[in-house]
Parts: structure tokens; C-alpha cells; sequence
């Protein structure tokens, strides 16, 4: 029965729930240098890590930033290495891309780490457990290992796509329930050159901000069987897939990204490989950027964007969405001192939100 006591209980619990805002969690703050990150990672509700590099004077050097306390305070520490992904597992089991493509692994939260392998196209590696794992990249580059990143070999239906090697990526690979796999491609204009060959993408920003984008060849691998054999599918259309995701409930979301000068801003589009529904387009933006997208089974999509504001290539203010249906999306409260060119986003398993941004920010939704 709902007495009076019962309401004046739960009064605050609501008020907070629907007061809720995304706060600093963690800030850097040298006048002598930059924090850049450029990826997160979440092992549990406890563990959890963002990695980038730190530039002072010109020079960047790799950072590791971890939190043991569900993200109420950071430490930063060094790599030995410029770090381009990172893939948690668990609590305890990291692997990590190199701007190089080194694959490096740590047994111990970050603490410690190995250089396993090197893989010269290598972007980002996802695993299903300590030993199977896949790894994608320039150059048609998608493999597997099956002793944890030692070595790696080619996985056969990769090279059959259109295109020549030079101009395709694959970008995002994502499994779900540790069978249903998914890897997302696409053709990209040839290489630019740079002013500084060994700087990497993150220290030279308004280089990516210049192009312009062409419709090319959109490119998605599929597999039912763990990884054993692949389906290809080839459309054309424009942007690349920055992220595919499939949550443990079946529903699958994929994100769409342009170049600046591009009308749209995104697109997010959904798919359902449990249920088999049709999938299709459920946003388009054309005031904001969309820069990662985020989906907790029972509470809802998470979509980070940054204010347009043509091709220069500045820091925005950031804003994050929410929907529980994947139709109506409103506005959560950011720190207005909070903005970024590059958002990702992450969650706890108990549904704790983070985003991660390469202006040195950590945000905590609370």
C-alpha cells in the first residue's frame, strides 16, 4: 500500500534519478603540457582505464590513466609505448594497440605490460577469452590468434572485398555471446602525406579535418559460428562505421560517421541479430557530431556528440543524449566545461556511465 511515508521515502531517489548530470570525474591540468585520450576501457565496477598521450614542447609520450574505485579518483602513469586502442577483457586482462602496431598485453590491471607481437596495420583488437581474439586494420588487415595475440594469421574472406588493399580499413569489430561476430569496413582515400611522418593522428587533428567525403564501398563481415567462417556484404553509401555494437539483450547498433564538410553531422542505425528484425536508419543529425554511441540493456542508448561548427578543427561543447526506445532522445546536463573533438563513451556492468574525452577529461554520469 503507498502511504505517506512510503512517498516522502522515494521522493529524493526520483528527484536524483531525473537530476542526474555527467560531472568531471577526472581533469588534467599542466600548463607545460596536453592530455589527449583517445580510448576507454571498463574491466569491471571497480577497474577501469583510458589510455592517449601526453604532449609537452612537441613531443608526445604514452599515458595510462586507472581507476580501482569505480572512477572516484585516477592514476596516471606512463607507456612506454603511443597507444592507438585498448581492449579490456576483465578486471585484469588488457590488450593494447600501438601506433606502430605493437600489440601489447598486461596481465595486471595495467601495471605491467608486454609487447606480444607487432602487426604493422593494426588498429584495434577485440577477444572472446585469454587466448581467441580478432584484430582489424588497414589494408584489408583482419586477423586472428588463438594464444593471445603471439601470433596472428589472416583471416581468408578479408581480402575478397572490392577495392584495393591501400584504400580499405576495417574499423570496428564487436561479438555477441561470444558467437554472433560482426566486422565493419570501408574504402578511405588514399593516405595523406604528413608534414611530421612519426607524429600520430591525435597530434595532428586538422590534417583528418580537410577531406572531404566521396561515397566508396561499405563493407560488413559476419559470422554465427565464433569466427570459423564469415559472410561478406558490400554497399555503397558515404561515412564509415566508427561503431558496431551488439548488447547482451540482441539489440545492435551502428554508428555512422562523416568528414566535416559533410551535410550530416551522423547517422545511427539499428540492427537486431537475436530477433531478426530489419534493421535500419533511427537518427541523423545535422547540428552536432556524433562521436560514440553507448546501449545498456533495460536503461537505454547513450549518444555522445560535439557541436558542429564546419571544418575547423577545435574542441566543441559536448553533448550527450539518452533514449530508452531508440525513437525519442533527450538531453542530458554536461559540465559546461567540458568540450572535445573525439568522445567515448563507457559503462560498468551495474550501468554506470563514463565518457572519455581527448581534451584530458573523464565524465561520470551522476
Amino acid at each position: 500500500m503507498l502511504t505517506r511515508r512510503f512517498l516522502l521515502a522515494t521522493i529524493p531517489t526520483l528527484a536524483l534519478a531525473q537530476n542526474q548530470k555527467f560531472v568531471r570525474s577526472f581533469f588534467y591540468l599542466k600548463p607545460d603540457s596536453r592530455l589527449i585520450l583517445i580510448d576507454f576501457a571498463v574491466g569491471s565496477d571497480k577497474k577501469m582505464w583510458a589510455v592517449g598521450g601526453t604532449i609537452a614542447s612537441g613531443r608526445g609520450k604514452g599515458a595510462l590513466l586507472s581507476s580501482l574505485d569505480g572512477g572516484l579518483n585516477w592514476q596516471q602513469s606512463e607507456l612506454r609505448f603511443l597507444p592507438r586502442s585498448l581492449f579490456a577483457l576483465d578486471d585484469s586482462s588488457l590488450w593494447c594497440v600501438s601506433e606502430s602496431g605493437e600489440i601489447w598485453f598486461s596481465a595486471e590491471s595495467g601495471r605491467e605490460w608486454k609487447k606480444l607481437s607487432k602487426q604493422n596495420n593494426a588498429l584495434k583488437v577485440h577477444f572472446l577469452n585469454n587466448q581467441t581474439g580478432f584484430l582489424v586494420g588497414v589494408k584489408k588487415t583482419f586477423m586472428r590468434t588463438d594464444d593471445g595475440g603471439k601470433t596472428w594469421r589472416h583471416v581468408p574472406e578479408a581480402a575478397q572485398v572490392s577495392g584495393a588493399p591501400e584504400n580499405f580499413s576495417y574499423s570496428s569489430v564487436q561479438f555477441w555471446n561470444g558467437k554472433i561476430g560482426l566486422v565493419s569496413g570501408a574504402t578511405q582515400p588514399p593516405a595523406r602525406s604528413r608534414r611530421r611522418a612519426e607524429l600520430p593522428d591525435w597530434m595532428e587533428p586538422e590534417l583528418s579535418a580537410i577531406r572531404s567525403d566521396k561515397p566508396h564501398i561499405l563493407v560488413s563481415l559476419e559470422t554465427m559460428d565464433a569466427g570459423a567462417t564469415w559472410r561478406k556484404q558490400e554497399v555503397s553509401g558515404f561515412g564509415s562505421v566508427h561503431r558496431s555494437l551488439i548488447a547482451s539483450d540482441g539489440t545492435g547498433l551502428t554508428l555512422i560517421k562523416f568528414n566535416k564538410s559533410f551535410d550530416y553531422g551522423g547517422e545511427l542505425y539499428s540492427f537486431y541479430p537475436k530477433f531478426n528484425k530489419k534493421s535500419g536508419m533511427i537518427l541523423r543529425l545535422k547540428d552536432l557530431e556524433m562521436q560514440d554511441i553507448l546501449y545498456i540493456p533495460g536503461d537505454g542508448a547513450y549518444l555522445a556528440c560535439t557541436e558542429r561548427l564546419g571544418p575547423l578543427p577545435v574542441p566543441t561543447k559536448v553533448h550527450i543524449r539518452h533514449s530508452k526506445d531508440l525513437q525519442n532522445w533527450t538531453e542530458i546536463p554536461v559540465d559546461y566545461r567540458a568540450i572535445a573533438q573525439k568522445i567515448t563513451l563507457g559503462a560498468t556492468p551495474s550501468g554506470k556511465v563514463f565518457a572519455a574525452l581527448d581534451q584530458g577529461t573523464i565524465l561520470a554520469l551522476r
